[in-house]
């Protein structure tokens, strides 16, 4: 779910011109306090220049923060001389001097608060590339297929001021069938990266170990009790392929879509269970057969939860899944998956609020057979 390789020169270009505009305000600030100083002696306005550092503290460095304080000084004391400030029906120069004392001071605090918004942000960044890396590590590429299935993964991160999330994914080869897991962790940042880990690697695990599905479910809800907080759980859906069976069961997680003849469907179990590592209740699995070129949409709420930042609508995910994925024998699975991607970031113009993991899987077609060959000829004239 990537800008095509030509958008980030425009961005760029924009963005550029934006983030010039931005610097300037504090000067636009300087110029305004200036002209109300001119435009009527009376006034005595010009501490307002203290403002200008203020609002550069919001988002530029200690430099140019510190550079904007000189220049309010300055401007200041120019303004000072030009209405005659210093003279004592301007007040004096102990007048002038505390005016400017101000501006000064307001500056110096300008820029220690810009040096620790920096520093901040530095931090977080740090942190937020590190649970990027971290999550990199975890959700290993995924083979085309896997026994009938064929596959196709997208993951997107969330807006740039969001930190990274928890999602996962993995398909794996088993004893019993093909089995898979999607999921996602409550909460962000390195903490849910590492819960993440450890219910992948369970998964991993226990999926060539344990033949019962809901078994399997337990053994996952039993890894993310030890590593979750009082507040923090999984949601998870795994299935399990075998042939043309497949078996879900479901903890919490948005139901999947089947996607059959250009029909779109959620598989819904029967009996609601809460998330892994508050897993109660009984086993609800729920068995579909399949058919040859059914495919099915696994994925994490950040796309069913994805919002259009102007009015405020969901994504309407069943319409556009049906559309990315209309026709059978059509579309290549990869591409389909790569259109409803491009959908749900034109829905939400780029301003995703949550991470989005989307898992597709299509049981492959059954290949026509060989032609059969044609029999001996009837042999001519009488027996």
């Amino acid at each position: 779910m990537r800008r095509p390789s030509s958008a980030p020169d425009q961005a760029g270009i924009g963005g550029g011109r934006v983030r010039w505009f931005i610097r300037a305000l504090p000067l636009l600030m300087l110029g305004l306090v200036s002209g109300l100083q001119l435009a009527n002696r009376e006034w005595t306005v010009l501490e307002l220049a203290v403002l200008a550092p203020m609002l550069a503290a919001t988002f530029a460095g200690p430099a140019l923060t510190a550079l904007y304080g000189v220049l309010a000084v300055l401007d200041g004391l120019l303004l000072g001389l030009h209405d005659g400030l210093f003279e004592q029906n301007g007040g004096g120069p102990a007048a002038q001097a505390v005016r400017l004392g101000g501006v000064a001071l307001g500056g110096v605090l300008a820029v220690l608060a810009s040096r620790y918004n920096t520093r901040r942000e530095t931090k977080l960044a740090n942190v937020s590339r590190v649970a990027e890396v971290a999550q990199q590590s975890i959700l290993t590429p995924l083979a085309p297929s896997a026994g009938p299935l064929r596959l196709a993964v997208r993951y997107a991160s969330a807006a740039a001021e969001a930190r990274v999330g928890g999602d996962l994914y993995e398909v794996l080869d088993t004893p019993w069938g093909t089995r898979l897991i999607i999921g996602d962790v409550r909460g962000k940042g390195l903490g849910a990266v590492r819960v993440a880990s450890r219910v992948l690697g369970c998964f991993r695990l226990a999926a060539r170990q344990v033949d019962d599905l809901f078994d399997l479910l337990t053994a996952l809800d039993a890894e993310a009790a030890t590593v979750c907080g009082l507040d923090d759980f999984v949601t998870a859906v795994v299935g399990q392929v075998d042939d043309d069976r497949l078996t879900l069961v479901n903890a919490g997680h948005p139901d999947p879509l089947l996607v059959r003849a250009g029909q779109v469907r959620p598989m819904q179990v029967a009996i609601r269970l809460p998330p892994l590592a508050l897993l109660a209740g009984a086993n609800n699995e729920v068995t579909i057969m399949l058919r040859p070129g059914d495919r099915m949409l696994f994925y994490t709420d950040g796309v069913s939860e994805a919002r259009h930042p102007a009015t405020g609508e969901f994504f309407p995910l069943q319409a556009q899944v049906e559309a990315a994925f209309a026709g059978r024998g059509g579309r290549d699975l990869d591409d389909a998956l790569a259109d409803l991607a491009r959908r749900v970031r034109a829905w939400t113009h780029d301003t995703l609020s949550d991470d989005v993991a989307l898992l597709a899987v299509e049981l492959a077609p059954t290949p026509p057979g060989p032609p059969t060959p044609p029999g001996p000829s009837a042999p001519s004239g009488p027996l």
